[in-house]
This record gives C-alpha cells, sequence and structure tokens, in this order.
C-alpha cells in the first residue's frame, strides 16, 4: 500500500512525514521520536474521534495528501530533540558484531554444553556455577601453580586458556577456560577439556556402562562436590593490604558456612554417670534435605538434618551407645547450596534408587530458624526491616501506578470531548491557552495551595522519605563484624537462583538439566524469567515452571538448590531513584495545583442569602437521591443476570476487579504473608478447554464465578480462594443456591487434593456440608481448604473446608475425600488447577 505526504504540527514546528497506510499508530509514533525526541509512549496525536491508539490501522484515518495532524507531548527530560547529546559509544548494529561480541550482548542467549555422551549430569553442574559471578571474575585472575599442571611454560600459556591437553590435570585452570570460552559464543560448546580434566582428577568419572558401549551416568551432586573441594583447595584470594594482608579460599569465603553442634548420648545411665554433652564446631559447604514420610515442604527436610542420630564408643558405659548430634548454623555463606538427599543404595536392584516425594521450595528462603540463638539475635531485626522497607515501597509502587491512571484517564477525557466539540481553529486556540495556563502556573506563589488537601505527588514524596530513613536505619542495625565479611548473608533471607533437576529412576540413568535465573544488564531490573540448560538446547521460560519442579514422580525434580542472599536495600540506590522522579513529581503538583485553584476560587466566593426554599430543595434532592439508589439496588438486586461477553459484562468484571485489587483486606493481608503464593485458577486449561468446564464455561461472566484467585500455602498445605459469586448463581433472590456453592467448594477442596497426589488427578469420593449462614451473591467470599496429612497418602486425599464472608463470618463447613482410582486411566490435570 502506498504512502501519503502529510504535515505534523509540534511546538510551533512543522515536520512532513511519510504516512505509511499498511502499518499502525506505533509506527508513526516511532518516525516522530525520530524527529522531535518525544518517546511513543508520551505522544498524544489528536485524530478525527478523539486520540491515535497504537494498535489503529493507518488506512482507517483515510487521511490526505498534505492534511495536518497535532502532536502533543514533550521527552521525559523535558527538552528537546535538539538537546540530545552524542551517544558516549558508536551504535554497532548485531549483523556487525563478532561472534564474542554477540554473545556478549544485552539480551543474548547464554551458551549451552555439548553432550558428550552420558555428560549431562556434568553440563547442568557447570551451567549452575556459572550464574556465581564473583566465582566467574575470581577465575579471570586464577593463575596455577608452575608444578599444577605440567611444565612452567604450558601453565603460562594455559593462564590465557592456551594450555591445551597441559591445563588437564589442573581443574580450576580448565574451568576458568571453558567458562571464558563459553562467554564467546552463543552455541553448543563441547566441554571437552574440563570433562578430560575431571576424568584425570577423579577417576570414579571415568567409569564405564555396565554393557561397555560408553561411559557410565554419573551423579551431578558428587560432581558438584568434587568441583567445589578442588576449587577450595585452589581458587585462593588475597585479603587486606600490605603486610596485613592473607590468602582466603574463595569457597569458604563465599560458598562455606558452619555449624555449632552438641552431642549428647541418648542413655539416661551416660547422664546419670555424669557424661556431659559435648560441643563441636564444623564447616559445611551445603546443607543436606532428608525426605522421610513427613517431609512436604524444603524448611522441614533442612530442619530433620541438623538432628542426626549416631553409635559411637561411651567412655561412661565402655560401650557403644546412640548420640543424637543437634547442629545450628553460625555462619550463613553468601551461597547457599541445598541437596535434595533423593538417592539411597538399593540392594535389591543394586542400584541407587530415587525418593519419588513431593518436596516444595521456596523462592525466598528464609534461614533464620535454622541459626544459634546469637546469630538469629544479629539476623532477625535486619530481616524484619527489610520486609518493612519492602511492604513500604510497595505501597508506595501501587500509589504512583493509580496516580499515573488517573492522570491518564483525566487527560484522555479532556482530550476527546476538545476534539469532539472544536472546530479546527478553536481547537488550536484552546491549545495555546492552555501552554499559557500552564507557565502561569508556574510563575504563581504558593498562597493558593493553602487550601488544598495533600496530593498524590506529596504523598509519594514523604513515603519514599520514610522508606530512605528507614534504609538509613537498615544500615546502623547492621553489626560491624557481619558487615565486614563480604561472603556472609546478612539478613538470612535468600533468593533462589539456580536449580538441578533430575528425571528418572535412579541417579545411574535418567537426565539432568539446569535451571538458572536471568541476571540484569547495566542497571536495569531482573525480569523474573529463567534459562533451562537442556545439554546444548537453551530456552527461556517463566518463573511458574520452577514451582513445578518439587517432585512427586519421574518427572524432572529439584535435586540441587543454590540460594544466594538478597541484595540488601540501600539509601544511596532510593535517592538516586527519587531524582529521576523529580520531574514526574513536578508535571503531577503542577496537575493538582491548577484544579486546587479552581476549587480555591469557587470555595471563596460569598455566600447567598439563607431562605427557605434551597432548604426545602436540599431535601427534596437528598430524598430523591435516596429513592433513585433504593430503586437501581432493587434492580440490580432483582433484573435479569447481565449475558457474557456483552459490553455491560465487560464493565461489570472490570469493576470487579478493581474491587479485588484495592477494596479486600484479606487480599492485601495474603500478599504480604510470605508464605502465600498468589495464582490464577484453571492456569493448566487452554482457552477452548475453559470453554468445555462447567464451572469456567457455562459460569463465566460477572453473573456466575466472575473472579477466583487462589493463595497457594504449600509450608501448610493449604489454600485460600478469593471468589466472586455473581447473581446469576441465585436460588432465593439474593441468596447463592446451595448447589452451586457446593460446586465451588468441591472444586476448591479438590484443588488441594490433586496439589498433593503425585499423579495430579484424582476424584471425588465423598463430600459432606453444613450450611451455617446464608451466602449472598454479587460478593466476595473466602474458601479456606486445609489437607489432613495424617490420614492422607499418595491414593486418599482428606480435606477440610470453611467458606467465610468479607468480614471473616463462617458461612459453610465441608470435608471430603478424593481418591485416584486403580482401575481407571484419568487425565493429568496438573497443579495449576
Amino acid at each position: 500500500m502506498a504512502s501519503i505526504p502529510v504535515i505534523v504540527k509540534h511546538q510551533g514546528k512543522r515536520h512532513e512525514v511519510e504516512l505509511d497506510l499498511s502499518s499502525n499508530g506505533e509506527t508513526l509514533k516511532y518516525q516522530l521520536y525520530s524527529l522531535t525526541g518525544v518517546e511513543p509512549e508520551r505522544q498524544k496525536i489528536l485524530v478525527k474521534g478523539g486520540q491515535l491508539k497504537d494498535e489503529t490501522p493507518l488506512s482507517s484515518l483515510n487521511a490526505k495528501p498534505g492534511q495536518t495532524f497535532m502532536m502533543m507531548g514533550t521527552p521525559s527530560g523535558g527538552q528537546g530533540s535538539g538537546d540530545l547529546g552524542r551517544p558516549k559509544e558508536a551504535v554497532k548494529f548485531l549483523e556487525d558484531m563478532t561472534e564474542a561480541e554477540a554473545a556478549k550482548a544485552e539480551g543474548a542467549t547464554p551458551a549451552g554444553l555439548q553432550n558428550l555422551g552420558n555428560t549431562c549430569y556434568l553440563n547442568s553442574t557447570l551451567q549452575t556455577l556459572r550464574s556465581v559471578p564473583e566465582l566467574q571474575q575470581e577465575l579471570l585472575r586464577y593463575r596455577p601453580s608452575a608444578g599444577a599442571g605440567g611444565s612452567s611454560n604450558l601453565s603460562d600459556l594455559s593462564s590465557f586458556g592456551l594450555g591445551g591437553l597441559g591445563a588437564s590435570m589442573d581443574l580450576t585452570a580448565s574451568l576458568r577456560d571453558l567458562f571464558k570460552q563459553m562467554s564467546e559464543t552463543q552455541e553448543g560448546f563441547p566441554p571437552l577439556m574440563f570433562l578430560n580434566a575431571l576424568r584425570n582428577v577423579f577417576p570414579q568419572f571415568a567409569q564405564r556402562d555396565r554393557n561397555g558401549h560408553g561411559y557410565a551416568q554419573q551423579d551431578a551432586e558428587e560432581a558438584w562436590s568434587q568441583i567445589v573441594t578442588q576449587l577450595r583447595n585452589k581458587l585462593l584470594i588475597k585479603e587486606g593490604e600490605g603486610e596485613s594482608s592473607n590468602e582466603v579460599s574463595f569457597v569458604d569465603k563465599f560458598l562455606a558456612g558452619r555449624f555449632e553442634s552438641v552431642t549428647e548420648c541418648d542413655e539416661p545411665g551416660a547422664k546419670e554417670a555424669g557424661e556431659q554433652a559435648t560441643p563441636s564446631s564444623d564447616v559445611f559447604y551445603k546443607l543436606d534435605c532428608h525426605i522421610g514420610k513427613e517431609t512436604n515442604h524444603l524448611h522441614d527436610g533442612i530442619k530433620a538434618g541438623l538432628e542426626e542420630k549416631i553409635e559411637k564408643h561411651s567412655p561412661t558405659l565402655d560401650r557403644d551407645a546412640i548420640y543424637t548430634k543437634r547442629s545450628r548454623i553460625a555462619r550463613l555463606p553468601k551461597y547457599l547450596t541445598v541437596h535434595f538427599v533423593r538417592f539411597f543404595w538399593k540392594r535389591e536392584t543394586q542400584k541407587k534408587a530415587k525418593i519419588m516425594r513431593k518436596v516444595t521450595f521456596p523462592a525466598e528462603l528464609d534461614a533464620v530458624d535454622f541459626c544459634t540463638d546469637e546469630l538469629k539475635k544479629e539476623l532477625i531485626p535486619i530481616r524484619d526491616k527489610v520486609r518493612e522497607i519492602r511492604k513500604e515501597e510497595l505501597d508506595v509502587e501501587r500509589a504512583r501506578k493509580r496516580q499515573k491512571l488517573g492522570h491518564q484517564r483525566d487527560e484522555d477525557k479532556s482530550t476527546e470531548v476538545e476534539s469532539e466539540s472544536l472546530e479546527p481553529m478553536q481547537k488550536k486556540k484552546a491549545a495555546e491557552e492552555r501552554k499559557d495556563a500552564s507557565k502561569a502556573t508556574d510563575k504563581d506563589d504558593d498562597s493558593a495551595m493553602a487550601d488544598v488537601f495533600k496530593s498524590d505527588a506529596e504523598y509519594e514524596a514523604e513515603k519514599a522519605a520514610s522508606i530512605l530513613a528507614a534504609k538509613k536505619e537498615l544500615a546502623e542495625l547492621i553489626d560491624p563484624k557481619l558487615r565486614s565479611d563480604e561472603g556472609t548473608n546478612k539478613s538470612g533471607l535468600y533468593e533462589l537462583r539456580g536449580v538441578i533437576t533430575h528425571q528418572g529412576a535412579s541417579a545411574d540413568s535418567g537426565h539432568y538439566t539446569a535451571y538458572v535465573k536471568k541476571q540484569a544488564h547495566g542497571n536495569k531490573e531482573e525480569d523474573g524469567k529463567w534459562w533451562w540448560f537442556n545439554d546444548e538446547k537453551v530456552t527461556e521460560v517463566e518463573a511458574e515452571k520452577i514451582e513445578t519442579l518439587s517432585g512427586g514422580g519421574e518427572s524432572h525434580s529439584a535435586l540441587i538448590l543454590l540460594y544466594r542472599a538478597i541484595d540488601l536495600p540501600t539509601a544511596e540506590a532510593l535517592q538516586s531513584r527519587l531524582r529521576s522522579l523529580g520531574t514526574q513529581s513536578q508535571l503531577s503538583l503542577r496537575f493538582d495545583h491548577q484544579i486546587s485553584r479552581s476549587n480555591s476560587t469557587i470555595t471563596h466566593q460569598p455566600a447567598p442569602e439563607r431562605s427557605k426554599w434551597p432548604r426545602r430543595l436540599i431535601y427534596a434532592g437528598i430524598f430523591g437521591g435516596l429513592g433513585v439508589a433504593a430503586g437501581k439496588w432493587m434492580d440490580n438486586k432483582v433484573s435479569a443476570p447481565v449475558e457474557p461477553a456483552t459490553p455491560e459484562d465487560v464493565l461489570k468484571l472490570e469493576e470487579i476487579r478493581r474491587v479485588y485489587e484495592n477494596g479486600l483486606p484479606i487480599v492485601q493481608e495474603l500478599r504480604n504473608n510470605p508464605d502465600y503464593v498468589e495464582a490464577d485458577v484453571y492456569g493448566n486449561y487452554s482457552e477452548e478447554d475453559k470453554k468445555q468446564r462447567f464451572t469456567s464455561g457455562p459460569l463465566r461472566g460477572s453473573r456466575g464465578l466472575a473472579l477466583q484467585k487462589v493463595f497457594w500455602n504449600d509450608k501448610e498445605r493449604k489454600a485460600i480462594s478469593v471468589v466472586y459469586l455473581g447473581n446469576g448463581l441465585e436460588g432465593w433472590p439474593t441468596v447463592v443456591h446451595g448447589g452451586a456453592l457446593a460446586t465451588v467448594i468441591d472444586e476448591n477442596l479438590g484443588r488441594v487434593a490433586i496439589r498433593n497426589f503425585p499423579e495430579r488427578t484424582g476424584v471425588t469420593a465423598n463430600l459432606e456440608i453444613k450450611y451455617r449462614a446464608p451466602v449472598y451473591s454479587g460478593n466476595f467470599y473466602t474458601f479456606h481448604s486445609t489437607i489432613d496429612r495424617v490420614q492422607t497418602t499418595d491414593r486418599k486425599a482428606y480435606v477440610t473446608g470453611e467458606v467465610r464472608d468479607p468480614v471473616g463470618r463462617l458461612c459453610v463447613q465441608a470435608s471430603a475425600l478424593f481418591v485416584v482410582p486403580k482401575k481407571y486411566k484419568l487425565e493429568e490435570i496438573g497443579e495449576q488447577y
């Protein structure tokens, strides 16, 4: 489709633009961005019928050659395009880059590792270790000693990544070379040199397959432990300066923690004879999560691993006795490795069998509960202050979004009214008047602001100031000794950064992969997505995928977790952010200032003389308004429900969502509780499947189940669903039908049961319901579901539930039994049901 020349007027300048009729409004905005310097999201282009939207086809404007359009907006820096500075670095296009430059570019896909024959265990381990930036930096500085891997000449070449086979005996140098080569490509790289070094240093990894056709599959946990041990011995870093400087192991500084333990004999005879408990201190490089019959969450498994039974000789009893060793963490490393003890030696098959039990793990781990009392006293105030700052930051962010949406709606409304009601010459005059009014507002004094309520911008500034003060308090809470240790965790909170998974039934078979969280590039924030390393295949996945790695079958189950200490919020970061928000806040204040001036003018007008007629009119208006409101309320209650997908239904759904986001205290309370994770229902179903289901098909829309959100608490194995019950579910007028309520209750209880079953499916065997109070339509209710841990098995789940109204009053009690049939194969529903 041909293009036509048009003129766009902006700030008194005329810009000639070729209007491509085959494109849309977003393309035109980017054209104008190159001419004016105004970002596309800050542009307002006035066309017939209102404001040009990004998705509007330009052909629908019916523009003629030479037609003039008006554009409003200023650059984010408040300056025109003529003030844009020259880029500090020359722009280089992707096709002009070398392979190494493209691999280091922003957004580049990291390199995978080729499978050289049952080496997926090694590939996943290496990809997870590579996610530690401090390790990569120290490896680049590593210089092997002359005797580490052959002659001094080969060692010198190895320091530049050119050692070849000469570096094969130095595992640390081989790891450095491998990471360097991976950083210069986006293709699958063969880790041949490192694999050769690993098999030379640790011959067990050169074990052959039973059939003799290749190398055998190995345990990723063994590979992780052996590599970390080598790094501990080889990779040393220098601390301090001058004579006081000393060398410490990188692993001891960043990956090692310390236990304070007490070993005590269990037999009463030893205690009566005066045998005392023995204290000890041990270094650990990973925490073991032991999986037993009662282990459902990572927290349970770690706590079980901190207490162990050992048999040793008792000097008091002069024989072997059972001792209990209780350990607590006295030092938390910056990087915490957690190992799920899923493999055990099975004599019948002579293999390392796998424990299939599902064990959930959090994206943020609170390790304070595992620490000694002394360390808890140091960490708890810092942890609580961090959570307080997070909550305040979240409140400020929500206030900023509400302010932005409110101003945007007001501007769009005024622009639309102006475009529809004014002639072209009047529009120009009105725009000039707005510009003059804006200038006059800047010069006005503060007298007009005296009677004005606090604006959103002022509220935001006060909240930001309180956050700034809280961050300064946080810095003062950190113990000087704790602050000086760069490699320790200062808050007790960890964020998940890497996961090594295993798929299969034993350690000697199956397949290993790794998930690594994407790191931020430059000053940008992380987008929350992950890289999935499946040998040479690298895929970007959403964070929800990590929640499916809890186990429960032969599918991918987490074997090793790598946690990193959270970055403590600093006052300097907030101050720089406030400076960047200064222009936006001033614009908001200016907008509120204009409104307050007009309100102030109206407020100070002299009041008319009192008479009886105005009072009578006021009373008539009040009672008339009450009558209209009552009539609308009755009409809303007794009128037929709104049909789904109609304009009225869309508006009503928007209102329901707005109430959910801003008007329900229970939602805010659950969001602030780190044990609960918010999710949408029916996440495992396609749109076509949803139409076929009863609750998401016929009951959709504002008349039925208008909104359903579920908050999972895997730690306590319970769920709380927030559900809006529409007036299409009524039996008696305004009261929800008992059968409809039973359907929703059955589905919510089933969610918890199915999430517990390894097969992720099941059916209702029994459902008992006791109705305690009426459930009224047109309201939000919370559905609480909890599983009975004692009676529940892999094929039977006993679940209890309650339905409560918005103020917490009990309305319904229920209990149910869900089973997985043995004779019938049911379709897997999944966790997001």
